[in-house]
């Protein structure tokens, strides 16, 4: 199979070595480096098919396990989304902000150019599969599965919530939202954007007293980060300071999921943890791709959480409120069944998640998430 941003190939993995969650109606694919392959020797356990060959990715020799690409290299191709071509909006190399456009008229434009992206089809994408793709995980556990047949058990999934407000509406939702959190014993981060909205210091403030913690959402929302020069982006940070000085903020989203390997190493001098990947990511404007892990990894100093429930998109493809949830519970099921980490991403602003509507079915969700067996 080839894809616009490089070579991708779709997993077969032989029975012994399919994990208990592994689902076979469900997307399979892991891009394949550019660099020379090597040749397998022994048994092979796992295969790639794509362009029109069967290749095989893992072999097995006795105790001997042996991988196509070097393993420690191609998981960094992997996680850094080298395979990925970064595309640039036009919008960002306009004279004014993209967000001049109301956000309930820029959500019709994103459901009119996504509009071939119907509930049905999900199922069927090609790379990256969504909103499962379970290529990588498939690799992984193999992987180590052949390395140590005696795996200890997976932990249990990790829930970590976050919210980016985007628009100072979405200050008057923040509370509501909170509040449901605390009822449930749940606590969150909140991502501001640093210098494009009057921050309303009375709910920062309540929040950071609430034992919720503060984020940066980026300088300005308008794209253009990680296409600036190093400078312009340091500049950009430095100029929100003291905000990041005044509520300890140590994390990062950036804006609208645009990420590169370059401002992740700008950001580590920064911040601890970067939120800017998604796990499998149809939704950044610069391009389909994701890290295609559902793990926390490091990246440097910096450690990066991918989102794995992006819990507002199914709004974008034309879900109303009351199937969201629905939406996301094969993947909640499957994240807890293999042990990855269930980072919840929603906006407090009214045109996503400040809405009674939508409240109501982030109230569901937390109810799942906390209910015991």
């Amino acid at each position: 199979m080839t894809a616009p941003f490089g070579q991708v190939a779709t997993l077969e993995v032989a029975p012994p070595y399919r994990p208990a969650w592994y689902l076979p109606d469900q997307p399979a694919h892991v891009p394949l480096p550019p660099w020379p392959a090597r040749e397998l020797s022994g048994d092979v356990i796992l295969w790639g098919a794509g362009a029109g060959a069967r290749l095989p990715l893992i072999s097995r020799s006795g105790t001997d396990i042996h991988t196509r690409y070097d393993w420690h290299r191609w998981q960094d191709y992997i996680w850094m989304e080298d395979y990925r071509a970064l595309m640039q909006p036009l919008y960002t190399r306009l004279p004014f902000h993209y967000h001049a456009i109301p956000g309930f008229l820029r959500n019709i434009i994103f459901r009119v150019l996504y509009s071939k992206a119907t509930p049905t089809a999900f199922p069927k994408r090609d790379f990256p599969g969504y909103p499962i793709e379970q290529g990588y995980e498939l690799l992984r556990e193999v992987y180590n599965c052949a390395r140590t047949p005696a795996l200890p058990a997976r932990p249990p999934a990790q829930v970590l919530l976050t919210h980016d407000i985007d628009s100072p509406e979405g200050f008057a939702w923040v509370k509501p939202i909170a509040q449901l959190e605390i009822q449930y014993g749940l606590r969150s981060l909140w991502n501001v954007v640093g210098r494009k909205y009057r921050i309303d210091d009375d709910v920062c403030g309540w929040l950071a007293g609430s034992g919720f913690e503060i984020g940066l959402h980026g300088y300005n929302h308008d794209n253009k980060l990680v296409f600036l020069d190093e400078d312009r982006i340091r500049r950009r940070l430095d100029r929100c300071r003291a905000f990041m000085d005044r509520y300890k903020v140590r994390s990062f989203r950036s804006p609208s999921w645009f990420r590169t390997r370059r401002l992740y190493g700008i950001l580590a001098d920064y911040f601890e943890k970067d939120y800017s990947a998604l796990d499998t990511d149809i939704l950044c404007p610069g391009g389909h791709g994701g890290c295609l892990t559902t793990r926390s990894f490091a990246c440097g100093s910096l450690t990066l959480v991918p989102c794995t429930v992006p819990f507002e998109a199914p709004l974008l493809f034309g879900y109303p409120p009351a199937q969201v949830l629905d939406f996301w519970k094969p993947k909640l099921a499957w994240l807890r069944a293999g042990g990855g980490d269930i980072v919840v991403n929603t906006h407090p602003d009214p045109y996503y998640g400040g809405n009674d509507a939508m409240l109501r079915e982030y109230e569901l969700l937390l109810q799942l998430l906390t209910r015991s067996g």
